[in-house]
């Protein structure tokens, strides 16, 4: 075999192997992205039922102080 079949063969080994690794990296990412966007909606869904506890706590509190205040 000729020496620049030889370099020819290991530059398109190499440049294949690096397809492969992108691709796969790719594939990797996507799967990340959407367990990370899940968690997200998870954690904002929760904040904001525990920003609705606190508001109906602040306003329970209110209402007592007012009546205290009335009295």
């Amino acid at each position: 075999m000729e020496i620049t079949a030889i370099l020819c063969i290991l530059l398109l080994s190499l440049y294949l192997a690096l397809v492969v690794f992108w691709i796969i990296h790719s594939i990797l990412d996507v799967v990340e992205t959407r367990k990370r966007e899940k968690r997200t909606a998870q954690w904002e869904a929760e904040r904001l039922q525990f920003e609705r506890e606190r508001a109906a706590r602040d306003e329970e509190y209110h209402k007592k102080r007012m009546d205290q205040l009335k009295r």
